[in-house]
């Protein structure tokens, strides 16, 4: 159910005019209800799946509070359901990588034919929920809740659908205390109206004119000069940004409309200053889950400054993982790691100084077209994952095209398009990136609320397909 479809603003429309016309005792079980029958919508097979996931954990969670209580500790017991809980995402989601690594490494065919002898699927959003559920059993044996979660509300937590599929990770002490407490006044709605329509802008008329246009690089990317090659990497890095800060902008304009809350997960990245300032505005929430529950366990800074820089290398690799079960998604991760290492050992061996002190003219720019160029690069792991057993030699190839500046080949249709849609995203995340223009306009809401709602509707009949999945939706 696609957030740019018919089915999901009938879903919504429906349980919004419930929801706010019902008990707060009864809204919990409209809002579960609701998100049963949206992910049952993708795959009425895994939810029962998906359900008997829920309801074990919630057993172990209850556990781990009674244990707490007694003063015991819940150090095996974690490290148990951890393993259970990684278990069932590795079972599905990376089966066919481990033995496609194993038959890579020894060549047996028997490794080949067990493969071959399963018929595996991924479930919808088992990457997010698992990564929710982790985090609440560890925050219960943390004390970061200090009270037991209720049946329902820990169904909710795990269930929300505005945000199930692909996130925002929301935090068990920040979502669970709302659950009882829906807030909705005047500014909360046009605010979370303007949320959606501004994501909605950034799935349909850019993210997914984007998608077509630069498909082609990556099926023969040795047939196209450098300059397709090159915007079509820019391109995609704005196809990503404009598709997951967009699901992420109608998901908490969704929440909004319910009397919630839940993360941002995007605060301009292209305008960042370093890559550690990145990780502060990229995909917000799997940076902090990946620190607070990965990096930290790990050691964290605790140790040497090469300890140090290897636990953040091996998170940005295990991230990189986590995002598909390809060597370019680790290839992604490591990539992205090395730009952190080398950032991380340059400030460290200066003492804390910047090599670029603030006072130099243009240095804004110059760190903002360093992080953003090489980040858009680390697109081409990314986009080439989708070919498969071809995805590092599609990397080499696009490398290769870019870096050699080759003016042979041929030059990719409507690639004059690509800057204009680059520009778009770019504004998408100056607007993040600063309050100025949100504060500009918010005398004027009112009368830009049903204005631009007509302009998004026409620029959707113009331009939307509702075809295309969001990209996050396949991890």
């Amino acid at each position: 159910m696609l957030f740019n479809s018919i089915p999901y603003f009938i879903l919504f429309l429906l349980t919004y005019i419930l929801y706010w016309n019902v008990e707060q005792k009864f809204r919990k079980s409209i809002l579960i209800t609701s998100s049963i029958l949206f992910y049952a919508y993708f795959s009425f097979p895994f939810l029962f799946h998906f359900l008997a996931v829920i309801l074990i954990n919630y057993g172990f969670s209850e556990w781990i509070f009674k244990r707490k209580q007694l003063g015991k500790s819940n150090r095996w017991v974690i490290v148990g359901i951890v393993l259970l809980n990684v278990i069932n995402l590795g079972f599905f989601k990376y089966f066919y990588f481990v033995t496609g690594t194993l038959y890579s490494l020894f060549g047996d065919e028997s490794i080949k034919s067990f493969a071959q002898s399963w018929n595996i699927f991924l479930p919808l959003a088992i990457s997010f929920y698992t990564f929710q559920i982790i985090a609440i059993q560890i925050d219960i044996d943390r004390g970061i809740l200090k009270e037991r979660v209720k049946f329902q509300d820990y169904f909710l937590f795990i269930l929300f659908f505005p945000q199930l599929i692909a996130g925002p990770i929301m935090r068990s002490d920040n979502f669970i205390p709302q659950i009882d407490h829906p807030e909705i006044d005047d500014d909360r709605m046009k605010k979370g109206l303007f949320l959606i329509l501004g994501g909605l802008f950034k799935k349909v008329v850019i993210a997914e004119n984007i998608a077509p246009i630069i498909a082609p690089i990556y099926l023969e990317p040795d047939k196209y000069d450098s300059f397709s090659l090159f915007f079509s990497t820019m391109a995609f890095a704005t196809q990503v940004y404009c598709d997951f800060s967009g699901y992420t902008d109608i998901a908490r304009g969704s929440a909004n409309l319910l009397g919630y809350e839940i993360p941002e997960n995007f605060k301009g990245p292209f305008l960042a200053q370093s890559y550690r300032d990145l990780w502060s505005r990229w995909h917000i929430t799997l940076s902090s889950w990946l620190r607070d529950y990965l990096y930290i366990p790990l050691g964290g800074n605790q140790g040497s400054v090469f300890r140090s820089n290897l636990n953040m290398f091996i998170t940005m690799c295990l991230g990189g993982l986590w995002h598909g079960a390809n060597w370019a998604f680790v290839g992604w991760g490591a990539y992205l790691g090395a730009f952190l290492w080398i950032e991380r050992s340059i400030y460290l061996f200066r003492g804390k100084k910047k090599i670029l002190p603030d006072s130099l003219p243009g240095v804004w720019w110059i760190r903002f077209l360093f992080v953003y160029f090489t980040f858009s690069f680390s697109g081409i792991f990314f986009r080439s994952a989708a070919r498969g057993d071809e995805a590092m030699p599609t990397v080499w190839a696009v490398f290769k095209g870019i870096l050699t500046f080759r003016d042979s080949g041929d030059t990719l249709d409507r690639s004059d398009e690509l800057p204009l849609l680059i520009l778009l995203g770019l504004f998408f995340n100056w607007l993040q990136y600063s309050d100025w223009m949100y504060e500009k306009c918010k005398p004027y809401q009112n009368y830009l609320l049903p204005f631009l709602s007509v302009i998004l509707f026409l620029l959707l009949g113009i331009f939307g397909d509702g075809g295309q999945d969001f990209i996050y939706f396949q991890f």
